[in-house]
C-alpha cells in the first residue's frame, strides 16, 4: 500500500471526522420509516423518508458531488470519471421503526463514551455518510478518476427494495458496486428470503384481546405485550423466565402480560430472546386461553421452538450458505383471528416452494392457514472476481486480520445487481456496551473507532477499484 496515499487518507479521516459525526446526527434526526401508503409524487415512501433523502443529497452536494434523484426512489451522487463506467456504492436512509425499549430518543444521535446511539447509526445512515465522504476523497486528489464514482442512496431497503427495482428499470447496472450494510470482510453470497403469515381459524370464545410483537417482520421483538380478558387473580406466577415477564391488572377481569426479551435482526437470531415466545410459553403453561385459541397457541409454540426450523420441518443447511434460520416477528389479534408472521433466511439446499409447502402443511395440522408474503432466491458473486479480491486485500492490509468472503442471512441491495457485494462496516464480534444495542433493536449503537476504521477501508477500496480492469 502506497505510504503517501495512506498518510493522506488518515489525515483526511481525522480532518473531517467531526463533520462526519454531525452529518450522521442530521440524518438520524429524520424518522424515516418507509411507508408507501403515505407516498406522494417525488416522495414515494412518505415525507420523512424524502426529508432524509434530501439531507443525504445535501451532504453529497456540499462534498462536491453532482446530485440528482430517481423520482424520489433513489438519490444519485456522482463524481464523473474519465470513463462513463461506474464504481458505485449504495446505502439506505430508511430505517425500521424505533420500537420500545429505548433509553434515549431514537431520532437524536447521542454520543457517549466513543459510541453513537440512534436509529440508523449502524443500519444504515452512519455507513451512508461514510460512503459519501469516502468517495469525496477522490476530489481531494485533484485528478479525474478512471471510472465515474456513483453513490446511490436508497429509500426502501427495509421494506421491499422497490426503490432499487425502480432505479434499475431506467438505469444500467454499475460495473461493480458494494453496499456498506453488513459485516466485514466481504459478503459475496446471501441466503434466500421467505416471509409468510400464519392465520388462526376464527376464534369464537377468545380471551386474548390484543397481542403485539416486533414492529417489522424482519426484527426479533425485544418486547411483547398481550392483554387477556382474564382477572389477574387467575394468572399464576411464571414458572419460567420470571425475570422477563410482568403480569399486571388493567381492570377487573382484564390482565396485561409484558415480556422483555433480547431483540435483534431476523438474520442473526443467535443470542436473542424472542419476547413473543416468552408469552407463548407462559400462556401454554398457565392454561389461560380458550379452546378455540389453544390450537394456534400450539402452532406458535412450534414456530418459536427453535430458530433452525427443525420443529417446523423446514431445516436445511449446506457448506456454502450455512443453516436456515427462522423467527417469528409480528403478532396481532384482529377480525377474530390471531396472526403470526415468520421471517426465513435459507440456503440454496432448499427452495421457497418447499418451505411454503411445509408451512402450509404445518398450519393445517392446527386448523390454521399460511400465506406467502414474499420470497427471494439466494444470490452470490464469484469470490474470484478481481473486485472482490481487491476489497479483501484492502481489508487485510488495513486491519491485519485474515479475510475470506462469506455468505450471510441478511438481505442487502447487492442481490439486485449483477456484480455487487456487501462490505462492512459491522463487526458481530464487537462487544457492545451494557447500555447499547444492535441494529433493529432498541438503543442501536455504533463504535466511533469501528466507523473510523471502516471509513479508511472504504476510501482505499474506492481508490483501488479505480485501478481494476472491470
Amino acid at each position: 500500500m502506497d505510504s503517501k496515499i495512506t498518510a493522506q487518507v488518515e489525515a483526511y479521516v481525522d480532518e473531517v471526522w467531526e463533520d462526519v459525526v454531525a452529518d450522521i446526527a442530521a440524518l438520524v434526526a429524520h424518522p424515516s420509516v418507509a411507508d408507501a401508503s403515505q407516498g406522494a409524487p417525488g416522495a414515494p415512501f412518505g415525507a420523512p423518508v424524502r426529508g432524509a433523502l434530501d439531507c443525504a443529497l445535501g451532504i453529497a452536494e456540499k462534498l462536491g458531488y453532482e446530485v440528482g434523484d430517481d423520482e424520489g426512489y433513489v438519490g444519485i451522487a456522482d463524481i464523473p470519471g474519465a470513463e462513463d463506467r461506474q464504481v458505485a456504492t449504495i446505502a439506505h436512509v430508511d430505517v425500521v421503526p424505533a420500537g420500545p425499549g429505548w433509553n434515549t430518543d431514537p431520532f437524536t444521535c447521542t454520543r457517549r463514551e466513543g459510541w453513537l446511539l440512534g436509529r440508523g447509526v449502524i443500519d444504515d445512515k452512519g455507513p451512508a455518510v461514510l460512503s459519501l465522504y469516502a468517495g469525496a476523497f477522490l476530489k481531494q486528489l485533484g485528478t479525474v478518476p478512471r471510472y465515474t464514482f456513483r453513490a446511490l442512496i436508497g429509500c426502501d431497503e427495509e421494506v421491499g427494495m422497490t426503490d432499487i427495482h425502480h432505479y434499475l428499470s431506467g438505469h444500467d447496472d454499475p460495473d461493480f458496486l458494494f453496499t456498506p450494510d453488513a459485516e466485514f470482510p466481504v459478503g459475496n453470497a446471501e441466503k434466500g428470503q421467505y416471509g409468510a403469515t400464519f392465520t388462526s381459524a376464527p376464534v369464537t370464545d377468545g380471551v386474548i384481546l390484543s397481542w403485539s410483537g416486533a414492529e417489522a417482520t424482519n426484527a426479533i421483538p425485544a418486547e411483547s405485550v398481550c392483554e387477556l380478558a382474564v382477572d389477574a387473580s387467575a394468572c399464576p406466577a411464571p414458572a419460567a423466565n420470571a425475570d422477563r415477564l410482568a403480569i399486571e391488572a388493567v381492570a377487573l377481569g382484564r390482565t396485561r402480560i409484558t415480556a422483555r426479551g433480547i431483540g435483534g435482526h431476523a438474520s442473526l437470531p443467535e443470542g436473542t430472546v424472542n419476547a413473543i415466545a416468552l408469552i407463548v410459553d407462559y400462556l401454554r403453561g398457565a392454561d389461560l386461553v380458550s379452546a378455540s385459541e389453544r390450537p394456534f397457541l400450539e402452532l406458535m409454540s412450534r414456530i418459536h421452538e427453535d430458530t433452525a426450523g427443525a420443529s417446523m420441518g423446514i431445516a436445511s443447511s449446506n457448506e456454502a450458505f450455512g443453516p436456515l434460520t427462522v423467527i417469528g416477528g409480528t403478532v396481532e389479534v384482529s377480525d377474530g383471528r390471531i396472526r403470526q408472521t415468520i421471517d426465513v433466511r435459507y440456503p440454496d439446499s432448499t427452495t421457497d416452494g418447499r418451505i411454503a409447502e411445509s408451512c402450509r402443511a404445518l398450519a393445517a395440522e392446527f386448523g390454521a392457514t399460511c400465506t406467502t408474503d414474499h420470497a427471494k432466491e439466494p444470490f452470490s458473486v464469484s469470490a474470484d472476481h478481481p473486485a472482490v479480491q481487491t476489497l479483501l486485500d484492502v481489508y487485510r492490509e488495513v486491519t491485519g486480520r485474515p479475510a475470506e468472503p462469506f455468505s450471510m442471512g441478511g438481505g442487502t441491495y447487492a442481490r439486485n445487481f449483477a456484480r455487487a457485494v456487501s462490505f462492512g462496516p459491522e463487526d458481530n464480534d464487537l462487544e457492545l456496551p451494557a447500555w447499547g444495542g444492535s441494529m433493529h433493536g432498541p438503543n442501536e449503537c455504533a463504535s466511533e473507532a469501528q466507523l473510523k476504521e471502516a471509513f479508511k477501508i472504504y476510501i482505499l477500496a474506492i481508490l483501488r477499484l479505480m485501478e481494476v480492469d472491470l
